[in-house]
């Protein structure tokens, strides 16, 4: 059984310099947020998903509205610059914790267990969440971007291919879509054919400049195959990317371009696995002009 630790060197090496949170947090340059900045829930398996949304000023009746998807262990303020930048444009926006995803000590807006949450677990909260977003009544139900950052970006991805019709664009930023591969990798290499499942829970979890990894996390993910299934969403995709990602080489966005139909891969010079407040004012400028060829009468 001391083969599992496998995940110190592989997995979590691949975690343990992306997606925390200090990465997503808003700079300092953020501004305030706005006054019309309200919470909402949703709800999926007797779990409350929590979140805020973020409504235009002066502008009247349905809107498009874009939900954000954070990041691994990060909560919902990573995304919340953007939604800040998109609501003042006209766009509803919405970011939200994913259940059990924040790192264990920061205050989560949302129930659920770290033990408990995978990938999978967040495309069913993306699910509840887009139900209650799509339902409002300042929201136009035809005009809904889903958008995330790495394991969020991942997410995100994978519900617009599943769910193509609900979903007018896609944004990516730099989105983990190797995650599932170092899984599977890892699992081969050290344990061989060996079925996880059959690994007793007490192994759980292992643990690496602070990020806990448990078998359910481990068994979903290896279940995935990103590339296989992406191009199922025809729509139109931005992508942004540092060209100094370790964590997620831009290779990954650019195999990504080249799969969908219709997308735009922009490189951003010097940003690695998160964007400073740099790459953040840019990645903000690519999402405006993208937002303004995507509805150009919404303004």
């Amino acid at each position: 059984m001391k083969k599992l630790l496998w995940i110190l060197p592989v997995v979590l090496a691949f975690l343990a310099g992306c997606d925390k949170t200090e990465i997503y947090s808003p700079s300092p340059e953020t501004p305030p947020a706005p006054e019309h900045k309200t919470r909402f829930a949703a709800a999926r398996d007797n779990l409350i998903i929590g979140g805020f949304v973020y409504t235009p000023e002066g502008f009247e009746g349905k809107r498009p509205a874009i939900i954000f998807c954070t990041g691994l262990d990060a909560s919902y303020a990573a995304t919340e610059p953007y939604a800040l930048a998109a609501a003042e444009l006209g766009y509803v926006s919405c970011c939200f914790d994913f259940c059990g995803g924040p790192d264990e000590k920061i205050n989560s807006l949302s129930g659920g267990k770290k033990s408990d949450n995978s990938i999978l677990t967040e495309l069913q909260d993306l699910t509840a969440v887009y139900n209650v977003i799509s339902a409002r009544e300042d929201v136009d139900p035809d005009n809904i971007i889903v958008m995330g950052g790495s394991q969020g970006g991942l997410v995100a991805a994978l519900y617009a291919a599943r769910n193509p019709s609900n979903v007018k664009a896609l944004g990516l930023m730099f989105p983990a879509f190797n995650l599932p591969d170092l899984v599977r990798n890892g699992v081969h290499d050290k344990i061989g054919e060996t079925d996880i499942n059959l690994i007793p829970d007490s192994l759980f979890p292992q643990e690496f400049e602070g990020h806990k990894f448990y078998k359910k996390y481990l068994v979903d993910a290896m279940s995935l195959y990103p590339f296989e299934e992406i191009g199922a969403y025809k729509g139109p995709v931005i992508i942004l990317h540092g060209d100094q990602d370790t964590y997620v080489p831009l290779s990954v966005s650019e195999q990504a371009k080249e799969i969908y139909d219709d997308a735009e891969l922009y490189v951003l010079p010097g940003q690695g696995h998160g964007f400073d407040a740099v790459g953040e004012a840019k990645a903000i400028e690519y999402l405006e002009d993208f937002l303004s060829e995507l509805f150009p009468d919404q303004a």
